[in-house]
């Protein structure tokens, strides 16, 4: 009821980037910022949600706090489809995911900041590593769990004042301690510094978890819950955000302002609009920013015009250079006890927080020379990848418009040139979650397949459409074949402690049975979608320039994660938590014109973050002064 008729800020999407900045922003009592969440507040499930065992034990996958996606059928995997869980929920996916907190590697970021051609050195490793800290308070593991548990870390590597809680579970079970002598054994290295710039290596990471009473820390519990009542902010549950309300192509600058945004709670319900003064920023995520753009008349005009939206700005990239990780699980019984024994049993120790709080951590990244067993072969492999480029160029990419084939150019030389000698392939990860039986999931990283996702129709409420085109590319599925065989290896590294293989199984050995596995049902997604909305040049099928800011619109940005360019080896909760963290830092310091246009200082949001020096902080200080002063 105490709805305004216009706000300063109106955020789409109060997920984990949306709270964030929300949070932030409403920092200043004089801004006014409203949050549109399609999904409910959540708060008859939050034990279920609080609880980090239940990302395993009682998910909200496949609940009315799931958007329930599921994809186009796969021509390469058999034409199935595969499932797509995202958050339909204040706290978003941070509300259902594993709670890994794993980075990518410094030559990742860093590629990042080269392919859009950042002057400003904002999206560099040494300027979001900052950011990435700045939400975190970390927590060292107990000196009981060290006691017997193999754990390597630094703390100089994490935040310490940050909102959101990072630390380890209050228990370990006892096959953990056979991870990473088990990875040495098997040629993996224990990487004795995890999140500081390098991933190559086995660890047990940390995950987002309150020790003070063993809880999920997600973006909700650890950006807003704490708050104090701000009058200023207002957070909206159950609104659909369905369009931008754009105003006519300007004269100055060609282009188009958003006067509000169109929501309702459901298909039934009739139509709000809301005003807004500054700025609008889109944190729907990898499938709803895009979709909102489409929506609102802004994407590829082919797509616009088949689903009967009237094109208001002409911009191919929406939607394109979709991507995400691809993984596929070995299982070996074992005689030892695992999580999923203690769970069943339904003793009073499989009760408590503490080992409610115990999720699965063991986490190892290897590269492509440990895939093929050795240096000799990678050359050549390479070289087959760079020289398969323009053909899949021109068969591959699924878009009629120059700009997205040369984008798509750009990202795979990036992965076949930066990425696949020197950065991490595969992903391996240990689930102990099930009563005698011990996964191993091998995880591509770096996928040279890439799709879209697109709307068919112009009524918002009806589902997006999601074409990943995995394994498209051939590379993929070599990587991901290799991969199930370096599990293996890993597996009989375990010795005793692993038992009879149960899947794939010992008959399925050649390269045509694993791919044939993996094609027809092993591999689904790994949750980490990105690329809908890159961060590219214009030229390259871009959606957002380095300032966030959607081309041809003069208030609208987008932050999450669907600005990444490309995959990282890695989980992209710390990346995103990063982005939103450094989007609000320099909108703070983004002064607005009379009619509210948005201009930006020139100067680096390095300025402020990580100053060592008095005279560092006072410069700081001094220009956001005068951003908002003057």
């Amino acid at each position: 009821m105490d709805l305004r008729a216009t706000y300063d800020y109106i955020i789409v999407g109060g997920g984990l980037a949306g709270l964030v900045l929300a949070s932030r922003l409403s920092e200043d009592q004089s801004t006014t910022v409203l949050v549109l969440e399609a999904g409910r507040s959540g708060d008859d499930v939050i034990e279920g949600i609080n609880s980090p065992s239940g990302a395993y034990y009682s998910s909200i996958v496949g609940t009315e706090y799931d958007w329930l996606h599921v994809t186009t059928p796969q021509t390469s995997m058999g034409n199935r489809s595969v499932g797509w869980p995202r958050g339909k929920i204040l706290g978003g996916s941070s509300a259902m995911n594993a709670m890994y907190l794993v980075r990518p590697a410094k030559v990742e970021v860093d590629a990042w900041q080269d392919i859009i051609g950042d002057d400003k050195k904002r999206w560099g490793w040494d300027n979001m590593f900052n950011f990435m800290k700045k939400a975190e308070n970390f927590h060292p593991p107990t000196e009981e769990v060290l006691s017997y548990t193999n754990i390597s870390y630094d703390a100089s590597t994490h935040g310490s004042d940050g909102p959101m809680q990072l630390a380890y579970p209050a228990v370990m079970i006892s096959i953990n301690n056979n991870w990473t002598s088990s990875l040495e054994r098997a040629g993996v290295p224990t990487l004795p510094n995890p999140n500081g710039g390098v991933t190559l290596g086995g660890f047990i990471t940390p995950s987002s978890i309150n020790p003070s009473n063993w809880t999920r820390s997600y973006s909700r519990s650890a950006y807003i819950d704490p708050l104090p009542p701000r009058a200023n902010l207002h957070i909206l549950p159950d609104s659909t955000v369905l369009r931008l309300v754009l105003g006519d192509e300007t004269d100055k600058t060609g282009e188009h302002k958003a006067t509000g945004v169109e929501f309702a709670k459901d298909a039934q319900a009739a139509k709000s609009t809301v005003n807004v003064k500054k700025e609008v920023i889109l944190a729907g995520g990898p499938l709803g920013s895009p979709k909102v753009l489409m929506h609102s008349g802004v994407g590829p005009k082919d797509v616009l015009e088949d689903a009967g939206v009237q094109v208001k700005v002409e911009l191919p990239g929406v939607g394109q250079h979709l991507q995400d990780h691809l993984t596929a699980g070995v299982v070996w019984q074992t005689p030892i006890e695992t999580a999923g024994n203690i769970k069943d049993s339904g003793s009073d120790f499989s009760r408590t927080p503490e080992f409610l709080s115990f999720i699965n951590d063991a986490v190892a990244f290897i590269n492509v020379t440990a895939l093929f067993g050795g240096s000799e072969p990678v050359p050549a492999f390479q070289q087959q990848i760079l020289d398969a480029l323009e053909e899949s160029s021109k068969t591959l990419v699924p878009s009629e418009y120059p700009e997205v084939v040369e984008g798509y150019k750009a990202i795979y030389e990036t992965t076949a040139n930066k990425f696949l000698p020197e950065v991490a392939q595969l992903e391996m990860l240990m689930s102990l979650i099930s009563p005698g039986v011990v996964s191993i999931q091998s995880a591509l990283q770096h996928p040279f397949s890439a799709g879209r996702t697109y709307i068919n129709s112009s009524n918002p409420f009806d589902p997006i459409l999601i074409d990943p085109q995995y394994y498209s590319h051939y590379a993929d599925l070599v990587l991901m074949r290799q991969g199930v065989r370096f599990v293996r290896t890993v597996g009989a590294a375990f010795g005793d402690v692993l038992g009879a293989e149960i899947t794939p199984g010992p008959d399925v050995q050649t390269d045509e049975q694993l791919e044939a596995w993996l094609v027809q049902g092993a591999a689904n997604t790994q949750y980490h979608p990105t690329g809908s909305c890159a961060m590219l040049p214009k030229s390259k099928g871009g959606v957002v320039d380095a300032d966030l800011r959607v081309y041809g619109l003069a208030n609208v940005r987008v932050v999450d994660s669907s600005v990444f360019p490309f995959e990282f080896a890695a989980h992209l909760a710390s990346a995103t938590y990063g982005v939103a963290e450094q989007a609000a830092t320099f909108l703070k310091a983004t002064t607005y014109a009379a009619d509210g246009s948005p201009v930006d200082r020139n100067v680096s949001s390095a300025s402020f973050v990580g100053r060592s020096s008095v005279l560092g902080l006072c410069s700081a200080l001094l220009v956001y002064l005068l951003a908002f002063h003057f």
